[in-house]
């Protein structure tokens, strides 16, 4: 009778330390393959059911992450991230991500998310330390890990951010076109299309300018960041257009949402043409703008150089 009685014991010990297992990480969807991946370092071939705080690696060809959220997800040969319910922690190669909700992927210090149902993106990390988002369908929002508003993308933009220092006492150099309205002077990027409420002295005489602004952001949530001004270089004393239209797009959308900012401003940017800046540093992250022939390569190449539309799963 003891012995039995030691016996279940261990059982029930056995029993509820995997459902305490199981509990701290729950299952968050599968991954499928043509080849072998590793997941925690144990290598696997075909299929896997994914658990929450999984780290997958690629070999020489990509896996698919499909996600109980709906979320789908293809990693790139040679590639590593960290599977969590709600987001992609992406530590080499690239990932494209689709049909994600409020799914996102963390890159180094960013946070990159769709602003749309139907937006797909793609993300890199690149050696030295920079991130390529591409949106290949529907708008992107980027963010610094402390909410500060990084870029709104288009689809069919690319841009490569290079995170050195980041945070809202870091510096940042924005540049456009400086209008006032109902009080406040605004802003929107050229690069970035992430539009200012600008503060500080010597603001107000350049209303109307094309300038550069040198100073340091304050985030505000889902709308707009401020920046208070410690300099402001006039770099023309008419504003394009483009200019006055980008900065007008941030001003009417202030109660409509980031994308239908985003949308106008970057339809306004690209009237700038050849005047437009060549990167921005927001928050001490630099944002370039990629070519557009980039752009198009990226939607229409798989990790696995086949080539298809940017609608295909």
């Amino acid at each position: 009778m003891h012995r039995f009685t030691v016996q279940t014991l261990i059982a029930l010990i056995l029993v509820v330390n995997l459902s305490l297992g199981m509990a701290a990480a729950p299952a968050v969807g599968i991954v499928t393959a043509g080849g072998s991946f590793t997941i925690d370092n144990s290598s696997i071939s075909g299929n896997a059911t994914l658990f929450e705080g999984n780290q997958i690696e690629t070999g020489k060809a990509p896996s698919r992450l499909q996600l109980n959220t709906g979320a789908r997800v293809q990693l790139a040969a040679e590639s590593r991230g960290i599977v969590y319910r709600d987001r992609l922690v992406l530590e080499r190669g690239s990932s494209r991500f689709e049909n994600s909700g409020n799914y996102q992927v963390e890159a180094l210090s960013l946070r990159i998310r769709p602003d749309g149902e139907s937006t797909a993106v793609r993300v890199s990390v690149r050696n030295p330390g920079v991130v390529q988002v591409a949106a290949l369908t529907g708008p992107v929002r980027v963010t610094s890990a402390n909410g500060v508003l990084l870029a709104n993308l288009q689809a069919g933009r690319t841009v490569d951010f290079t995170p050195d220092g980041a945070g809202p006492a870091a510096p940042t150099t924005v540049t456009g076109c400086l209008e006032s309205s109902g009080g406040k002077y605004l802003l929107t990027d050229e690069v970035s299309l992430v539009r200012f409420e600008v503060t500080g002295a010597g603001v107000a005489k350049e209303a109307g300018h094309r300038v550069k602004i040198d100073g340091t952001v304050t985030p505000v949530p889902e709308s707009m960041s401020q920046v208070h001004s410690t300099r402001v270089t006039q770099l023309s004393k008419k504003c394009s257009k483009g200019g006055k239209g980008a900065a007008a797009a941030g001003v009417g959308a202030a109660g409509a949402g980031a994308a239908g900012a985003a949308g106008a401003g970057g339809a306004a940017a690209g009237g700038i043409g050849a005047a437009i800046a060549s990167h921005a540093v927001i928050a001490g992250v630099i944002v370039a703008g990629a070519a557009t022939a980039a752009a198009v390569a990226v939607v229409k190449t798989q990790d696995d150089g086949t080539t298809l539309s940017p609608s295909t799963p």
